[in-house]
C-alpha cells in the first residue's frame, strides 16, 4: 500500500453511503467490481462496462436529463470515475462547464495507473483536474484529502450544492478480491432507467 491514501474499495464503501438513494454511474470493471464486493448490487448504480472515456458523458446527459424532466426526488446524480477514463474523455469537462449541469457531481478516484492493463502509469500527476474544471466554468472543483472524514465531507457538501462539481482524491493501488461481472450492458440500462422512472 502507498502510505497514506486510501483505498479504492474503502472510498466506494463511503460513496454508497452518502448517496445511498441517489443515481450513480461507475466506472469501468475494477471500479464496479468492488462496489459490488463491497456494497452489494444496487438498482441506483448504473454499471459502465467497458466504456472507458465515457461515464462522465452519460452522467452529463443523465443529469440534463432529470433537470428538464423536473424531477424531484434526485437532488444531485453522482460519476465515479478514474484517472484513466477522465483522460479518455477529458473534452468532456468542457462540455460540462458548458452546459452547466446544476445535479452533477463528478468524484475522480486517481490512482495513477491504467491499473486494468498491467498499472502502467497515467498523465494524472501532472493534470490539475480541478484547476481545468475551474477553468471550464463548473461551480466547484477541488482536490479531497484521502481520508475517509474528508472525502465524506467532501461528497456530503457537494450534494447539497448546486453543481457541476468536481472532487478529486488520490487512493491506493491495491485491490481486493472480487468476483466476475458478466451482466448485459443493455439490461443493465434497462434496470437503471426502470429505477429513475421508479417504476
Amino acid at each position: 500500500m502507498q502510505a497514506g491514501l486510501m483505498r479504492r474499495p474503502d472510498a466506494l464503501r463511503i460513496v454508497d453511503e452518502v448517496f445511498a438513494g441517489d443515481p450513480v454511474v461507475l466506472t469501468l470493471g475494477g471500479t464496479i467490481r468492488e462496489m459490488l464486493a463491497v456494497a452489494g448490487r444496487k438498482p441506483n448504480h448504473l454499471y459502465v462496462l467497458d466504456a472507458m472515456g465515457l461515464p462522465a458523458a452519460i452522467g452529463l446527459g443523465l443529469a440534463l436529463g432529470l433537470a428538464e424532466s423536473g424531477e424531484r426526488r434526485h437532488e444531485r446524480l453522482l460519476v465515479v470515475e478514474g484517472d484513466g477514463s477522465v483522460l479518455m474523455g477529458f473534452s468532456t469537462l468542457s462540455t460540462i462547464g458548458y452546459l452547466k449541469p446544476t445535479k452533477l457531481v463528478l468524484l475522480i478516484l486517481d490512482n495513477g495507473v491504467y491499473l486494468a492493463t498491467g498499472a502502467q502509469p497515467t498523465a494524472a500527476p501532472a493534470i490539475d483536474f480541478a484547476g481545468v474544471a475551474r477553468a471550464c466554468g463548473w461551480a466547484a472543483a477541488r482536490d479531497v484529502d484521502s481520508a475517509p472524514e474528508a472525502l465524506r465531507a467532501a461528497l456530503a457538501e457537494a450534494r447539497a450544492a448546486d453543481g457541476p462539481t468536481l472532487l478529486r482524491m488520490r487512493v491506493d493501488t491495491a485491490t481486493i478480491p472480487t468476483g466476475y461481472f458478466l451482466a448485459d450492458p443493455v439490461l443493465i440500462g434497462a434496470d437503471f432507467m426502470r429505477w429513475l422512472r421508479g417504476a
